[in-house]
């Protein structure tokens, strides 16, 4: 029986280690100035846009969305997420066969574009069409980068989703939580038999 229970706990931790670290959500409240969202940094590093904004509406469901931007204050908050100098993704992207690199970017939201904060040369479509969105990690202070949404940052990355209303845990989280607990309360009470 205990072999079988460190088999559980193996297997808990392996979950645990290879799936996407998930900060604590933040909101970015009215009273400070904000838009009453929350905003949460997973760090997810070798995960494409395409990943990403896949990924965003199955953490909390449907209403939630890799972050839209809307100006200064917001790219701000965002920013200072604990996100630093590293290529995290963002709700924007480009549509295809846009002629120029600046032009045909939207929001995932449908939200105007009306507001970038665009790094030193960027867009640039540096090595072919680039259609996503991301901090710029190599020029930092929370600017923007565009990027190949296949592109998969080794050894760093992630994404912020953004949501109106405070999260709720994903249904496999709350599964796990539970099944861990299961296996706690079933371990103490066969302990307590004997």
């Amino acid at each position: 029986m205990k072999q079988q229970h460190t088999l559980f706990l193996a297997a808990l931790s392996l979950i645990f280690l290879t799936a996407p670290a998930h900060a604590t959500p933040i909101q970015w409240s009215t009273a400070s100035g904000g838009n009453g969202h929350w905003y949460e940094f997973i760090d997810d590093e070798g995960i494409t846009w395409d990943e990403a904004n896949a990924d965003a509406s199955t953490l909390y469901g449907p209403d939630t969305y890799l972050a839209t931007i809307t100006s200064e204050e917001e790219n701000t908050f965002v920013f200072n997420l604990g996100i630093e100098d590293r290529p995290i993704w963002l709700g924007g992207y480009q549509d295809d066969g846009a002629a120029l690199a600046d032009e045909g970017w939207h929001w995932v939201t449908g939200e105007a574009w009306t507001y970038t904060n665009w790094a030193k040369d960027e867009p640039n479509d540096w090595g072919g069409t680039e259609n996503a969105l991301a901090f710029a990690f190599f020029k930092g202070n929370g600017t923007w980068n565009d990027a190949l949404n296949s592109t998969r940052y080794l050894g760093d990355g992630g994404y912020v989703v953004e949501y109106e209303s405070a999260p709720v845990p994903e249904p496999a989280s709350m599964l796990l939580f539970g099944t861990g607990l299961v296996g706690l309360v079933g371990g103490r009470m066969r302990r307590k038999k004997k």
